[in-house]
């Protein structure tokens, strides 16, 4: 063949495909495009993507013939509340600012206007419907799948309380912490795990799980069903009291899931007790969850095996509903389409993927692997419920209100790297990242500041924000790239300031520290922190984990950093203080941020400088 010939060959070829495509579209026509807002949940692969696509190839139509296209997007279910009033309030003028702004509303964002939503739980489409005046979400919601929310701890701890065989719950957790013996009331106790039980809690202004769980402390302490609860349970001191009593176990606060999860696959010297949902433990035991491990994020499947404790006071339900929304941006036709897109995944086909995924089905189906206790889950529970779903949107926004008045406080030192490796980016966005964190902290929160580079260059003393926040500005500017690394003096003097601090004796204590690199001055590892092999011999000195001395016990046997784990502060302190680590780019030593994370029960986190000051706000919400 010439090559003229086989030019006109690939031509016509050409054309014959897009003669076919034009006749396809020609055949499809024009679509109608449901929008679907989900949250994270519902946004695994295996669930609304696949979905979606399976459904879109199906070519379901309206009863006008107009064919049919879903495109799920992912949203936080605090994002999709603000995001419909700010939008409902954007183009009905009835909804003031003020009003709007009083639950929380943010910004625009580039995400398409949905026709429908799934939060994680009911809660937050009664309150964009109270907040806006007007029902922005057809109140008639559809379940698509649910899961409970329960005490998700070790086995072996939940053995310690008394489970399986007898019902434990948010008060046997409150004793427990409360008891000065701690784990060493429990003869199976391990001595890996510590005396002092350990609580995570994450936040809820964003966490569906924090929320609902803080709506069912407060029915708790009423002693009423939570649809029974009004602003003045809120307000009663007796019942605030009792929240603060619980709250008041709290170790510190998780600001997101990922980093919840991190804390959980990493092993009990991280946590305890967690308030998570049935459908994430089953994803932690199947290795689906991303968690974050360093400077990565990635699947990690548990490691030990962890239970779901239904609590006896009553397990919160979480049901993902799917809600339409009524406003200017929806059409009729689009409001028909997201009918049958509901009916599609309300399917037995569905639930049943719903199910492999860890939620229990909206449908009649029954129940099977990974509902089970195979899992972690008894299928059989709960006993007790308090549901969540049902406040009253006047009491929902009366108790978020308050958060800040039961919640501990906090106190927080941050350390700021300064050395000369800082310079440029890096120290520009430390110094970002730390006035964004410092403007999010309670007014009622202590705050300080340590910046260091072959020495401690300054110090701004602890002191009520309010105080302090405009000497640790102007430290912050201040601040120039110079000099070495003197990392455990900066941040041996950041624990000891936050331990000094003349706070409340249960606030959340600790030390935020941002570094980009390796301890070349000062004192050494082991001046911070206990550290103990992983076959538990206690090791006496440890200069660093690059250095010649390298981490030696009494017999002087050299053990890497592979075989090394942090046991706690290596300097008595009145109060647990928490160790935070952000390591700035590759040469920070995520291994020395792990040991230090690990002794106080903390995080730590590797980041590149792009992301330095959005990581560095997010750690500031830890208290």
């Amino acid at each position: 063949m010439s090559r003229s010939q086989l030019l006109v060959a690939v031509v016509t070829v050409w054309l014959v495909g897009v003669v076919a495509a034009m006749a396809v579209g020609a055949r499809e026509g024009p679509a109608v495009t449901v929008v679907h807002w989900a949250n994270g949940h519902m946004m695994t692969e295996a669930l609304f993507p696949t979905f979606a696509k399976e459904f879109n190839a199906s070519g379901v139509r309206t009863s006008s013939g107009t064919r049919i296209r879903v495109e799920p997007v992912v949203a936080n279910s605090a994002v999709i509340k603000d995001q419909l009033i700010y939008r409902v309030a954007r183009t009905n003028p009835s909804v003031t600012t003020d009003r709007c702004e009083a639950v929380g509303c943010g910004g625009e964002q580039r995400l398409p206007d949905p026709t429908l939503v799934t939060p994680a739980t009911e809660h937050w489409l009664t309150t964009v419907n109270h907040a806006a005046g007007q029902a922005v979400v057809n109140p008639d919601l559809k379940v698509l799948a649910s899961t409970w929310i329960g005490i998700v701890t070790y086995r072996g701890m939940a053995e310690c309380l008394g489970w399986p065989n007898k019902e434990v719950g948010f008060g046997d957790v409150v004793a427990l912490r409360n008891d000065p013996a701690g784990w060493e009331s429990c003869a199976t106790a391990k001595t890996e795990w510590g005396r002092r039980p350990l609580v995570s809690f994450t936040d809820p202004y964003s966490s569906s799980t924090a929320r609902s769980v803080l709506f069912g402390l407060y029915s708790i302490a009423a002693d009423k069903p939570v649809h029974l609860l009004s602003d003045a349970d809120a307000s009663s001191a007796d019942v605030a009291d009792y929240v603060r009593q619980f709250q008041r176990t709290v170790d510190h606060y998780v600001p997101d899931t990922l980093i919840l999860n991190s804390k959980i696959v990493q092993g009990p010297r991280y946590g305890h007790f967690f308030f998570i949902a049935e459908d994430n433990l089953v994803k932690l035991y199947q290795g689906k969850e991303t968690v974050a491990v360093g400077s990565e994020r990635k699947p990690k499947r548990l490691e030990q095996q962890m239970v779901m404790v239904y609590p006896k006071e009553g397990s919160i339900p979480h049901r993902h509903s799917a809600g339409v929304v009524q406003a200017s941006w929806v059409t009729p036709e689009q409001h028909e389409a997201a009918q049958q897109w509901i009916a599609y995944l309300r399917e037995e086909p569905r639930q049943q993927a719903f199910m492999q995924e860890g939620f229990r089905p909206a449908t009649n189906i029954p129940l099977a692997d990974p509902i089970s206790p195979a899992f972690g889950l008894d299928p059989s529970k709960p006993t007790v419920v308090r549901d969540s779903n049902t406040i009253p949107p006047a009491a929902a926004e009366a108790v978020v209100k308050r958060w800040t008045d039961v919640k501990n406080p906090g106190v927080v030192t941050f350390v700021m790297d300064v050395s000369g490796s800082m310079a440029g980016a890096k120290l520009d966005q430390a110094k970002q990242g730390v006035r964004r964190a410092v403007d999010k902290i309670d007014d009622r929160n202590f705050v300080g500041l340590v910046t260091f580079a072959g020495v401690i260059h300054e110090r701004v003393a602890m002191g009520l924000k309010r105080d302090t926040r405009y000497a640790i500005d102007d430290a912050v500017e201040r601040a120039r790239p110079m000099g070495g690394t003197a990392l455990y003096d900066a941040v041996l003097e950041g624990v000891r300031m936050a331990d000094a601090a003349p706070a409340d004796p249960d606030a959340v204590r600790g030390v935020v520290v941002l570094t980009d690199g390796k301890s070349n001055a000062g004192q050494p590892l082991h001046s911070v922190v206990r550290l103990m092999s992983t076959d538990e011999k206690p090791v006496r000195t440890c200069t660093g984990f690059d250095s010649e001395a390298g981490c030696r016990d009494e017999t002087g046997k050299f053990f890497t950093r592979d075989n090394l784990v942090g046991v706690g502060l290596a300097e008595g302190t009145r109060h647990p203080v928490h160790i935070f680590y952000v390591g700035i780019g590759k040469d920070a030593d995520l291994d020395v941020g792990r040991v230090l994370a690990e002794a106080t029960g903390a995080a730590y986190q590797g980041t590149t400088e792009k992301s330095l000051s959005t990581v560095v706000e997010t750690f500031g919400t830890y208290f």
